[in-house]
């Protein structure tokens, strides 16, 4: 038995198929298509290019700060975002970032997570921590 991985036009890997190779194919429906995959990789660490199933990098980012405080003025910055990156913000909201960074600052106390989610990297969670102000 072979490992399928079964991805979309985007290359991300939406689930993994165990089984022999002639029902792979018929896990490639709805727009998704299926390849051969390692048996060290997976749906967390890899993506789909060209065909070819590769390890996902690591983001590149630069943040500026992880603690801040909570004055509302001072902010911590999460720069050298690629393009077209979407980041799940504290409160849920989730955005596109095209413009390569951005910019936080709160006026509450507490810790603030930040999801960052694109093809071909590494889910990455970066925390932001505001501490009272005195």
């Amino acid at each position: 038995m072979n490992r399928w991985a079964v991805y979309n036009q985007q290359g991300r890997i939406d689930s993994i198929y165990s089984g022999p190779d002639f029902e792979a194919q018929q896990q490639a429906q709805g727009g998704l298509e299926v390849v051969p995959i390692a048996d060290d990789l997976d749906d967390v660490t890899a993506y789909v290019s060209g065909g070819a199933v590769q390890p996902k990098a690591a983001f590149p980012f630069v943040v500026s700060t992880g603690q801040i405080t909570a004055n509302g003025t001072d902010e911590s910055i999460i720069s050298n975002i690629p393009e077209g990156v979407q980041v799940r913000w504290p409160d849920g909201q989730t955005d596109i970032v095209n413009d390569g960074e951005i910019r936080f600052s709160v006026d509450l106390a507490g810790t603030y997570t930040f999801r960052f989610t694109a093809v071909p990297y590494l889910d990455k969670e970066i925390t932001i921590e505001a501490i009272a102000a005195t």
